[in-house]
C-alpha cells in the first residue's frame, strides 16, 4: 500500500481501505472498476491520473471492503460504502463510478439519493446483456481456475484497446503477475457479483443530475449499456448527460487524453 495516500476507515462492521488527495472544499468519491489486485496498490498512480480535481475537491477512493467472505452482493457494496462515509463524516458528495464502480454509485444514488450531488458513470451498466454475461462468466471460470496468465490476458483484451495491448501487454500482464490465490478468489467472487446484478428498474429512483459516458468499442460491458442508463434517466426526467467515445473500447477512462476534463467541467458546472 502508499502510505502516504492510504488510510483505513473503521465502522461497527467492517474495516475499508480507501485513499485520499486533494485539497479542494467539495468531496468526490471515486469507485474504481474491478481489478485483479487491489486499486490501493497503485493509489499514487490514480491520483496523479486525476490531478486535475484536486484544486477543487477533496477526494476519496474507496476499495471494497476486506474479508468479505464468500459472497459479496452489489447493495451490500453499496451500503458499505455509504456506512464509511458516514464515518468520515461525508454527509453528501459528487460520484465518479467506473465499471463495476459505477454499478455500486448507481444503487448509493437509489438508497441513499441524499449523498449524491452529481453522478458520473463510465463505462457502467444497469444490468448485463449476452455480451457482458458471457465476459464475467469466462472471468469468473478463469479466476476459479486458477490461471493467472490467461486471466490477465483475457482481462487485458476485452478491457483495452489493440493500440495499448499492442504497446503495453506485456507490462501489464507484469504488473498482476504475482496475484495470490486469494487475489483470484476475490476476482472471481466481483465477477459473481456482477452476474447476479440487477439494477435497470432502480434508475427510476435517481434524481440528482448524472453524466454517462460510454465507448463505441466496449468489449467488456457493451456501449449499448451506457445508453440505456442514459435514455432511461432523460425518459424519467433526470438532467442527464451522455458522452459517447467512438475509437475506444472500455478502458476509455484510462486512455481518452480528455476523460477527466470531460467530467471535471460536468461536476463543475
Amino acid at each position: 500500500m502508499e502510505q502516504d495516500l492510504v488510510h483505513t476507515v473503521k465502522t461497527e462492521n467492517f474495516e475499508m481501505d480507501y485513499a485520499k488527495f486533494g485539497t479542494g472544499s467539495r468531496p468526490l468519491v471515486l469507485l474504481p472498476g474491478m481489478s485483479l489486485k487491489s486499486t490501493m496498490s497503485i493509489a499514487s498512480l490514480v491520483a496523479d491520473s486525476y490531478k486535475i480535481f484536486k484544486e477543487d475537491f477533496t477526494v476519496y477512493l474507496f476499495d471494497r471492503k476486506k474479508d468479505f467472505g464468500e459472497s459479496y452482493p452489489m447493495d451490500q457494496m453499496a451500503i458499505d460504502t455509504a456506512e464509511a462515509m458516514d464515518a468520515l463524516g461525508l454527509k453528501s458528495a459528487c460520484f465518479i463510478g467506473i465499471s463495476q464502480g459505477g454499478m455500486i454509485a448507481q444503487l448509493i444514488a437509489e438508497l441513499f439519493p441524499q449523498k449524491v450531488e452529481r453522478l458520473v458513470l463510465g463505462c457502467s451498466a444497469s444490468r448485463l446483456n449476452d455480451m457482458s454475461r458471457a465476459v464475467m462468466t469466462e472471468w469468473k471460470r478463469l479466476a476459479e481456475s486458477g490461471d493467472v496468465e490467461a486471466l490477465c490476458s483475457n482481462f487485458i483484451d476485452k478491457v483495452f484497446s489493440e493500440k495499448t495491448i499492442r504497446k503495453y501487454k506485456k507490462t501489464l500482464m507484469y504488473m498482476n503477475s504475482n496475484a495470490t490465490e486469494q487475489d483470484m478468489k476475490r476476482f472471481s467472487i466481483l465477477a459473481r457479483t456482477c452476474l447476479e446484478f440487477e439494477a435497470y428498474d432502480g434508475l427510476s429512483k435517481i434524481k440528482c443530475p448524472t453524466f454517462v459516458l460510454g465507448a463505441e468499442l466496449d468489449q467488456t460491458l457493451g456501449v449499448i449499456a451506457s445508453r440505456e442508463i442514459a435514455e432511461t434517466l432523460k425518459q424519467n426526467g433526470v438532467p442527464t448527460e451522455l458522452y459517447i467515445y467512438e475509437n475506444y473500447g472500455h478502458a476509455a477512462y484510462d486512455e481518452a487524453p480528455d476523460y477527466r476534463s470531460r467530467i471535471l467541467e460536468f461536476l463543475k458546472s
